[in-house]
């Protein structure tokens, strides 16, 4: 009954003001070295933070948001929780969240944010198992959420948007699923389509029903921001990438599908071995000569003594694209 309650309403929104299209936003990683038990994908709970410094916007935000308490009970008592509903989410499941760490102060908290182009489950799980210590060599999805099922460690996840159009596809729609598994996890999740259920793969969950009724403000906000963004960047790059040399070229190929795995970055020794495996530079000084022009026009970043690139993903997996379409040849 409440989801036929809700499909109408759902539709009734979208006749009068349109559909709701996937959210987009850009992806600013700030300090987080005051970020001790709480890991985020864009480190969200230090924007919350300064936002609650404000009187009056802490105690507007105390005030009882109508089924933030549900969603900490359900999650107590160790069960996911999927809410749905007309208008953003994303205050609701933050004053769960404040009070989910009051009552589970030994728990790790992430959130996933699914709007964000930059935020896949390879690049969030990658991130836990750096939090939770997990072995550096352990990098592929599966075996993550087989060593975070093993640890000690109470886990909460706060999601939102799992609709977004990042995480749709299948093999993130698995991930959530073998995530949402371990007996050490919890999750509360939000979503908008009305036809996610018939994909969803989350288990132990309940599905809950709120219509907050607020403007989608901080998902949208972000659309002309990272659209705008994104064009300028992605036409410098291209432009300035057809004046380079093709080992130059390949070079930014070969190591944007290395970033794509871990933005972390490769030390210079380890980037040469890779090249050199690849047989794309023979030696450091070839290397070093072809770095130096790569970081005069930024494409390559040196960042706390490695080499990274600081591009979305989208360009990222062109630029690697490219790099298979040059071995085929």
């Amino acid at each position: 009954m409440q989801v036929e309650t809700y499909e109408k309403g759902r539709e009734e929104y979208q006749r009068r003001y349109g559909k709701l299209k996937d959210y987009i936003s850009s992806l600013k990683i700030k300090d987080t070295s005051e970020i001790t038990k709480f890991d985020s994908s864009d480190f969200d709970l230090t924007k919350l933070q300064a936002r609650l410094a404000d009187q009056a916007v802490k105690e507007k935000f105390e005030e009882n948001i109508i089924g933030s308490k549900d969603i900490v009970l359900e999650i107590n008592h160790d069960f996911n929780v999927l809410v749905f509903g007309i208008g953003s989410k994303i205050e609701l499941l933050e004053k769960a969240m404040l009070e989910l760490m009051k009552s589970n102060p030994q728990s790790y908290f992430f959130v996933l944010k699914g709007f964000k182009p930059l935020v896949n489950m390879k690049m969030f799980l990658q991130k836990m198992g750096e939090v939770l210590k997990i072995e550096s060599h352990v990098r592929n999805p599966e075996q993550i959420i087989k060593c975070i099922e093993n640890t000690p460690h109470s886990i909460i996840i706060i999601a939102h948007s799992i609709d977004g159009r990042h995480l749709l596809n299948e093999q993130a729609q698995k991930l959530l699923g073998q995530l949402s598994n371990c007996p050490n996890v919890r999750m509360a999740c939000s979503f908008d389509n009305y036809r996610y259920p018939m994909i969803c793969k989350i288990e132990r969950a309940f599905f809950q029903c709120v219509h907050t009724n607020k403007p989608y403000f901080q998902e949208i906000l972000q659309i002309f921001e990272d659209q705008v963004g994104k064009q300028k960047q992605e036409e410098g790059l291209w432009y300035v990438l057809s004046s380079m040399t093709q080992k130059q070229k390949s070079i930014v190929y070969y190591f944007a599908g290395r970033v794509l795995e871990s933005r972390d970055g490769l030390n210079f020794q380890d980037l040469y071995d890779a090249l050199s495996d690849e047989m794309i530079v023979s030696g450091k000084s070839q290397l070093n000569d072809n770095l130096k022009e790569l970081m005069d026009h930024k494409i390559i970043i040196e960042k706390g003594g490695k080499y990274t690139m600081q591009y979305s993903n989208t360009i990222l997996q062109e630029l690697s694209q490219k790099f298979d379409e040059v071995i085929k040849q």
